[in-house]
């Protein structure tokens, strides 16, 4: 069989625009895309400009439309000969410095959608360590740098610019096309002032080291939205000339109307820092977990799921301090998913408070949690509820119209990402206009699984799906859908450190990898709703009847019962929704809410 990867090595935008059909579907048979350089695995100084290569992440920013010349022709003046060039897939055209472009015929201008993709924020180190592992291709480090070789390019570029400045019809179609020159010394100086580095990558999260990437799109089909999660296949742009610096100096032929120094920066960060890539495939991913096969059969995962759910309730109680009821509601919350959206009703939103933890004893014991649910979990993000960082941390996104960006924020994350919330670490302390408004939108996460993104005259809710985990001493000011109180074990409170020990000792890397594939799959799982559930409206008219005045059973607590039932079925290896998965459904709803009524006094 042809080894199409060797294809996918040489081939350049020309050769991919002779037989784009064929291209495209030589690509969707590579049985193995690995071949294909992935950059968030990969230095791109080590590839040269124009290899085909892929990038994964996620959506955080779209800019307007780029104009770009699809076709174009360009005439030789030493030979006479006319040549038909395009511009697609590519920022710069290959033009000798004896040719010009012929801008009154055949020339057919085009447009493409600019996007910004930041690799997936929250993405874990286990993660990342099986992706680079799967993905790195040793054999690039033995290439040259290629970043020293694209350097040379610039100086080519300035005679060109010098030399046109005496006609300006001569002008080189790459002036034109790439529309950048360095600016003065003075010019670099004043504007390097205005941007950071920080500021160029724009990553939601802070302190987590992520790639950025900007992709030219020419399909409009894709349908792309912020925050979808993606993995796109196209052309390396990482000429130089492409960086901001380049821009033309005021008051020269090629000055860029209404746009300000912080905004050319901002749109053109040196490619060595945030690499272009022009797509000519992009896929929707619904997972980016690097253990999780595709086309794995649902039959397969649900066979496969009781012996991976006993291991994390065994490592999950020991954890919670002897607590299994706790455990159980624990691996309900990290297989939630929002499986569907009608009008304004999200359905299968599973915030959960645990409440009552032993933190005079064990200060830490939240962040302590929260490095083992991240060795489980795919992406994930710790945010202690502290005073200071509710009034100074940026949680929503919010347009910057003075570089006519989107600027990230915390709660701009990817579907299916787990953020927990340490309430435990709140001091004393007044909360100002920022930390009040970052409370409501935390609120409205938990609520809604919306975002709100504030775009300075208006504001705009975005869907989301994140999985809540709000930890406290008592119960949380912020809403939840589940609340439940941790009853600790005392044999458990004496020699939680060695516990914590223990779990990673056991936790062996076939018994993790197990988990990590249990808690991704199952939210995939397609669950139905059997048409026999006699047994649900028996219980539930049961339970009505019982029920006094001051504790009556709603439609709210059906409901609440049945999302429930859902995910005690799913994590258990059922479809569908069973006598024997109610039944526990219905004993873990007493025992919580009845642990609620008769609340302990802390001696911890």
């Amino acid at each position: 069989m042809h080894d199409f990867s060797h294809d996918f090595d040489t081939v350049t935008p020309g050769i991919w625009m002779i037989n784009e059909e064929g291209w495209k579907d030589k690509l969707l048979k590579l049985p193995n895309w690995s071949k294909i350089p992935l950059i968030n695995s990969n230095a791109t100084h080590n590839l040269p400009d124009g290899t085909l290569v892929r990038f994964r992440g996620m959506v955080q920013d779209m800019h307007n439309p780029e104009f770009y010349f699809e076709q174009f022709e360009v005439f030789n003046t030493k030979t006479n000969e006319v040549k038909s060039k395009s511009g697609k897939y590519t920022d710069t055209a290959n033009i000798m410095e004896n040719e010009k472009v012929n801008y009154t015929e055949n020339l057919k201008s085009a447009q493409r959608q600019t996007i910004v993709v930041v690799s997936m924020p929250g993405f874990n180190d286990w993660a990342q360590k099986l992706e680079d592992e799967q993905n790195h291709l040793k054999h690039l480090e033995q290439q040259p740098n290629t970043s020293k070789r694209l350097n040379s390019n610039y100086s080519k570029l300035k005679r060109s610019y010098d030399d046109s400045e005496d006609d300006p019809e001569a002008m080189d179609v790459q002036i034109e096309l790439v529309n950048k020159e360095r600016r003065t010394k003075e010019d670099v100086d004043e504007s390097s002032n205005v941007v950071s580095r920080e500021h160029l990558l724009n990553f939601p999260l802070p302190d987590v080291a992520s790639k950025s990437c900007i992709i030219k799109v020419y399909d409009d089909e894709e349908n792309l939205k912020l925050n979808d999660m993606i993995e796109v296949v196209g052309f390396l742009s990482v000429d130089p000339a492409l960086s901001g610096e380049f821009q033309p100096a005021k008051g020269s032929l090629l000055e860029h109307i209404c746009e300000t120094d912080a905004e050319i920066i901002t749109h053109n960060p040196p490619p060595s820092l945030v690499p272009r890539l022009h797509a000519v495939f992009v896929k929707k991913l619904d997972h980016c977990n690097p253990l999780v096969k595709e086309n794995l059969s649902q039959e397969a995962i649900l066979k496969d799921a009781n012996t991976a759910r006993d291991h994390l309730l065994k490592a999950l109680t020991e954890l919670l301090l002897g607590d299994k009821l706790a455990a159980e509601y624990l691996i309900c919350h990290l297989i939630a998913c929002v499986y569907l959206r009608q009008d304004t009703i999200t359905l299968g939103q599973f915030c959960l408070n645990i409440s009552n933890l032993p933190t005079q004893k064990y200060p830490n014991y939240g962040l302590q949690l929260y490095n083992i649910i991240k060795q489980f979990v795919t992406k994930s993000y710790y945010l202690p509820l502290t005073v200071e960082n509710m009034n100074t941390t940026a949680l929503l996104p919010k347009k910057d119209y003075d570089c006519n960006r989107l600027t990230s924020g915390i709660l701009q994350l990817s579907k299916h990402t787990h953020l927990v919330l340490d309430e435990t670490k709140m001091e004393q302390g007044q909360l100002d206009a920022t930390g009040v408004n970052n409370i409501t939108a935390l609120g409205n996460l938990i609520k809604q699984q919306k975002v709100e993104y504030d775009f300075k005259y208006y504001k705009m809710e975005f869907d989301s799906d994140i999985s809540v985990l709000v930890l406290s001493e008592g119960k949380s000011l912020l809403l939840s859908d589940y609340h439940i109180s941790l009853r600790p074990e005392e044999s458990s409170l004496e020699i939680f450190d060695a516990i914590v020990e223990a779990a990673t000792y056991y936790l062996k890397e076939d018994i993790m990898n197990n988990i990590r594939s249990y808690l991704t799959n199952i939210k995939l799982v397609k669950y139905s709703i059997s048409e026999d559930l006699q047994f649900v409206e028996d219980d539930f008219i049961e339970m009505r009847n019982k029920a006094d005045e001051d504790n009556a059973v709603t439609a709210d607590d059906l409901h609440r019962l049945l999302v429930l039932a859902r995910l005690v079925s799913l994590s258990r290896g059922q479809d569908t929704l069973n006598k024997e998965c109610w039944d526990i459904t219905k004993a873990m709803e007493a025992e919580r809410l009845q642990r609620l009524k008769t609340r302990v006094a802390r001696s911890f």
